[in-house]
């Protein structure tokens, strides 16, 4: 391991558990991740500012939420600065394509990288969705870059992998690889079921489970961060939208609606009728949660990931505590 960790990065490696909540704004003036990090800080061990949006000539658009990164270096949290490729409608493969495609522009885009960091922060986050398979072996040459430009600067260097079950699901992804590149991995165990797809789980139990057996099987347990979903999805024949954890319960209430529990899957749903319009609502909520913080210990991993801040409940938090912070 490295000898010459900044004190943020190296506070954060001797913690043996972490929570690492994702910060993000779904409008202008969205405060919520600031709130929950006010809140809850003391909970949070490291935050992932989604700040970054990469472009096909290598360079980034956005900016840290500064607001957040004070917050977070007052409550002790540790920062990662978030690197993505999502166009505010899909992940975009076209930039990844075209930054991958040579190590000249790897190298230029690791360069941007670095020149965006501010001071005080444990390291970089990569969210790049949706890498083809042809580029498997060039994006692993990528992190590796990478890697060796953060460790030398005594920076961590984590990445958000999808959940697959199978070597045929997101080929592009080298799981081996990327275990022994990064230091700290989130499965992003959710969307299981999405907003362009058809209605079911956010994250089913079963599917959870193979997505987890199949990351454990090429990447050190101790690396893994667990995904967990603090929303739901509502689906009717209007487009799909997404609802927060803490938005469900008024949801409910508004439409008489009554909340079922599927076994299978192990998480709650409802229907709802608007006008004509029949809405299938599939959540998570602090049961359905529950469960699956079980599996950080069970598996032994490092901890987990959640998608997103300001989108879960008090209570959410309270079993968040028991659960991984005895």
């Amino acid at each position: 391991m490295n000898s010459n960790w900044t004190p943020t990065a190296r506070r954060l490696i001797n913690k043996r558990l972490w929570i690492l909540g994702y910060s993000s704004e779904d409008y202008e003036g969205d405060f919520r991740a600031l709130e929950t990090l006010r809140q809850q800080g003391p909970h949070i061990d490291v935050y992932a500012d989604f700040a970054y949006q990469l472009q096909p000539d290598g360079q980034f658009i956005g900016q840290v939420n500064k607001l957040v990164l004070q917050e977070a270096i007052e409550q002790g949290t540790a920062p990662f600065i978030l690197f993505h490729n999502f166009d505010g409608k899909i992940f975009d493969p076209l930039p990844l394509r075209s930054v991958l495609s040579s190590t000249a522009s790897q190298r230029n885009c690791i360069r941007h990288m670095i020149n965006l960091l501010p001071p005080n922060v444990a390291g970089v986050h990569v969210d790049f969705e949706g890498v083809e398979a042809p580029y498997r072996i060039p994006f692993l040459t990528f992190l590796e870059s990478l890697k060796t430009t953060l460790h030398d600067r005594g920076l961590l260097l984590s990445i958000a992998i999808p959940a697959k079950r199978s070597e045929s699901e997101a080929p592009g992804y080298d799981f081996a690889g990327i275990g022994r590149l990064c230091d700290s991995i989130t499965l992003m165990t959710y969307d299981e079921h999405y907003s362009c797809g058809t209605p079911g789980p956010i994250a089913s139990l079963p599917w959870m489970t193979q997505a987890l057996d199949y990351a454990i099987h090429y990447i050190p347990n101790e690396k893994i961060l667990l995904g967990i979903p603090v929303y739901g999805y509502d689906w009717s024949n209007e487009p799909t939208c997404m609802v927060p954890m803490r938005e469900i319960p008024e949801l409910v209430a508004q439409n008489n609606a009554r909340v079922l529990w599927s076994d299978q899957a192990v998480g709650p749903y409802f229907f709802y009728w608007r006008g004509r319009t029949r809405h299938t609502v599939w959540h998570e909520n602090e049961l359905s949660a529950k469960v699956r913080l079980g599996f950080v210990k069970s598996y032994r991993l490092r901890g987990i990931a959640i998608w997103r801040l300001g989108y879960e409940t008090n209570r959410f938090w309270q079993e968040v505590s028991n659960k991984l912070k005895r």
